[in-house]
């Protein structure tokens, strides 16, 4: 009686586990492949790799964003104090990271070094902006969060400029 039992579930566990998918990795490398990045695509990788190469680590996170036309490089230090200060200290590593000093809010180059990073042998510069490099500039955005939970600090700022906002929560 017991071994029916037994055979019983073990029959009914047969029955209703669900098949195991089959794998096509041929399909998905297909897919992949034939779905071109664009040069905004890559230039979000780009940014990325900067950004968490230059700020990254030792208990800061990055991440870059989107909104509208504009980058948003975001910064994290959940372990960070939670004040104004540690808030505007984070954004500052990100402007000095990419040539920017946080004191004038100007590159110390014509434009900075997150600029350069949209620039690609295949785009006339100048056909599609006199003063291409400086304009990508505008495009970038600086958040940054100082601290964690509800005491937490956020600020946010255009790369290239002095001005910074606290918004609440």
């Amino acid at each position: 009686m017991l071994c029916r039992s037994i055979a019983a579930a073990a029959l009914m566990a047969a029955v209703l586990m669900p098949m195991a998918a089959q794998a096509d990795s041929a399909a998905i490398k297909k897919k992949l492949t034939e779905t071109p990045a664009t040069l905004w695509d890559l230039s979000m990788v780009r940014i990325e790799a900067a950004l968490a190469a230059a700020v990254g680590g030792e208990g800061r996170f990055t991440f870059v964003s989107v909104e509208s036309d504009n980058f948003v490089m975001n910064v994290y230090e959940p372990k960070g104090k939670a004040t104004k200060a540690e808030c505007k200290n984070l954004v500052d590593r990100v402007k000095q990271a990419g040539g920017v000093d946080p004191k004038t809010g100007y590159a110390d180059n014509p434009a900075s070094d997150y600029a350069a990073l949209l620039n690609y042998p295949q785009i006339d510069q100048f056909s599609v902006d006199e003063s291409y490099a400086e304009t990508a500039d505008s495009m970038f955005w600086i958040m940054a969060v100082a601290g964690n939970g509800d005491n937490a600090v956020s600020c946010k700022g255009p790369l290239i400029s002095t001005e910074l906002t606290y918004p609440t929560p």
